[in-house]
């Protein structure tokens, strides 16, 4: 088990993941586009540093990508002070329990520490964590509740009826 930056050589394996991931959640019924995707993440591999993090787990001989997260350094709007947010944090099905998650979030926090990073903050709203394994992972790493995550869709709103008081 390795935890490693992305590399463009991912790119095929990471794509794959993320259509999986997509399916299982509660955006599955936005449309994947795999263009977007993919342009995304490149230019995250090729342009991120020093802002974003593109972390993988991978298993196995020959290696095989099984997890991945995605973390932006970020300051406030009301303060100079360096904060870190996850951006997208996964672990496929099969490898989960592995350690893979654990090792990935200790990775974050170690690049986050080296770029003196106040505090990381971390969510979910993927949809399809009924259980809230999320939740009682991140409290035993550490992390603490604060907030809730609202969505509301814009099905049937119009210019007429959408209020901005």
């Amino acid at each position: 088990m390795a935890i490693r930056l992305a590399q463009l050589e991912d790119l095929p394996s990471l794509l794959d993941g993320a259509r999986r991931m997509h399916a299982l959640t509660r955006f599955r019924h936005l449309p994947f586009s795999d263009r977007r995707v993919e342009a995304s993440f490149r230019e995250l591999i090729e342009k991120g540093a020093p802002r974003y993090a593109f972390l993988v787990a991978s298993s196995g001989s020959p290696e095989r990508i099984v997890g991945a997260l995605i973390g932006v350094l970020e300051r406030h709007i009301f303060s100079e002070t360096l904060t870190a947010s996850v951006m997208h944090f996964d672990v496929l099905p099969e490898a989960r329990m592995g350690g893979h998650a654990v090792r990935l979030l200790t990775a974050f926090e170690g690049w986050c520490r080296n770029r003196g990073v106040a505090e990381i903050a971390f969510g979910t709203n993927s949809g399809h964590d009924e259980r809230n394994l999320v939740g009682r992972f991140a409290i035993k790493a550490g992390y603490a509740r604060v907030g809730e995550n609202y969505v509301k869709s814009t099905a049937g709103m119009t210019p007429n009826n959408i209020r901005t008081e």
